[in-house]
């Protein structure tokens, strides 16, 4: 069990309170979905394709590079060895440079993600906060195995975190990032994030039940090696227009209802401060199966 205070076991105790649960789940978590795979039309000497996946969403520091743009003051750090990958961010980079102008010329630095058949309702692509770069010009297109489901294209954009709601289009294998224009001369791409993550929270009535089984940890283990715990949580959801239903195609979870789903749950009372949540768990997450049947 995750250390609390002994005010929040004494108001759980008490005679009179109120429980409050919250529940959120990753639908989505790349992590544990083996099924994303990242490939590029073109990659710098130091690039973590990969990385556009993971919901970090900026690089470890101002990244050096051969491009004319680093300047010896200090502000900058040198990109990440594959063995410091694991840890420190980077993301995408491509080999062409722009031109005076900005532009890319054919063939255009391109990113594809392609996942298992998932709904896709928003659009994301982030770039290098940390140098103030990012894509004017681009193309997202969406592919259903290879049939072309939907094209967004962007011009004159100036954000490094970019984002927008689109009309959700089931059953999509594959995200394909186009970039023809860049915020600089002479530099190549640099992209953080591009794959969506679906993540919803419930509270409230939102929630029948959550039980919790937790084992007991000895002061001393009967194991030489150790001994292992076998935690396990039930979680009951209002299934509110069969947004549960695995089969109703209306659902925004339509093709998300899979078993090893990323889980995170809090309990709280009334009398608690609203902001206690992180105070009492941290940010400490567990991974549950087969909480969704």
């Amino acid at each position: 069990m995750y250390p609390v205070s002994q005010d929040f076991h004494d108001k759980m105790k008490a005679q009179s309170r109120r429980i409050y649960g919250k529940v959120q789940i990753d639908y989505t978590n790349p992590d544990i979905d083996q099924s994303i795979q990242v490939s590029t039309s073109e990659n710098a000497n130091y690039s973590y394709p990969s990385q556009v996946s993971d919901n970090i969403e900026e690089p470890h520091g101002k990244i050096a590079s051969l491009d004319g743009s680093w300047i010896l003051d200090g502000t900058y750090v040198l990109a990440p060895t594959p063995e410091e990958s694991e840890e420190l961010q980077m993301g995408w980079w491509g080999s062409q440079l722009s031109d005076s102008s900005g532009n890319y010329t054919a063939p255009y630095p391109t990113l594809a993600v392609t996942f298992a058949p998932r709904p896709i309702r928003s659009l994301q692509v982030i770039a290098d906060n940390k140098r103030k770069e990012w894509p004017v010009n681009f193309e997202i297109n969406l592919y259903s195995n290879d049939t072309l489901m939907h094209t967004e294209t962007v011009t004159d954009n100036t954000n490094i975190f970019w984002s927008t709601d689109i009309e959700r289009v089931n059953e999509i294998t594959k995200m394909e990032l186009v970039i023809t224009k860049w915020s600089h001369a002479n530099r190549q791409v640099k992209i953080l994030e591009f794959f969506t993550s679906i993540q919803e929270t419930y509270e409230a009535d939102d929630i029948l039940l959550i039980n919790l089984l937790e084992e007991r940890e000895v002061s001393q283990g009967s194991l030489p090696v150790g001994n292992i715990s076998s935690n396990e949580i039930d979680i009951r959801l209002v299934n509110e227009n069969g947004r549960f239903d695995a089969g109703n195609r209306d659902s925004p979870l339509y093709q998300l209802l899979k078993q090893n789903r990323q889980i995170r749950a809090w309990l709280g009372t009334e009398a608690m401060p609203h902001a206690t949540w992180r105070e009492i768990f941290g940010d400490a997450e567990t991974t549950w199966r087969e909480v969704l049947e």
